[in-house]
């Protein structure tokens, strides 16, 4: 997580990579960790995608940090024009691997790290 992620403005950048996956206008949101759930808005369009809104709860209920990562699976919403999206997400505690960091990036929303 960087500073946007866990701090004013508290939305998080979907990776380019990742976009035509996902709706290309704004839906609700949902992410589900730990049984629970949280309601957000994922801004969908054609230059930036993001999740905001709600983001903070999710950020703050979470006690998300920088140098946390998260792991975002894709559930509901598959691109084209999708009424919601749902991820299950896992909370990755304070730093990626340097092995794992080193060789697929992560730095930014620019270079994920994509599990496939």
């Amino acid at each position: 997580m960087c500073k946007s992620h866990v701090q004013p403005p508290f939305q998080v950048v979907v990776p380019r990579s990742f976009a035509p996956l996902l709706p290309s206008r704004t839906t609700p949101a949902t992410l589900s960790w730990r049984g629970r759930s949280w309601g957000m808005r994922f801004t969908g369009g054609r230059l930036i995608q993001r999740l905001e809104a709600g983001w903070r709860g999710f950020a703050v209920d979470n006690d998300l940090r920088l140098g946390d990562g998260c792991v975002f699976e894709l559930l509901v919403g598959g691109g084209g024009e999708q009424e919601r999206v749902e991820f299950r997400v896992q909370v990755l505690r304070a730093e990626i691997p340097a092995r794992i960091r080193g060789r697929a990036g992560g730095y930014t929303s620019a270079t994920p790290i994509v599990i496939d």
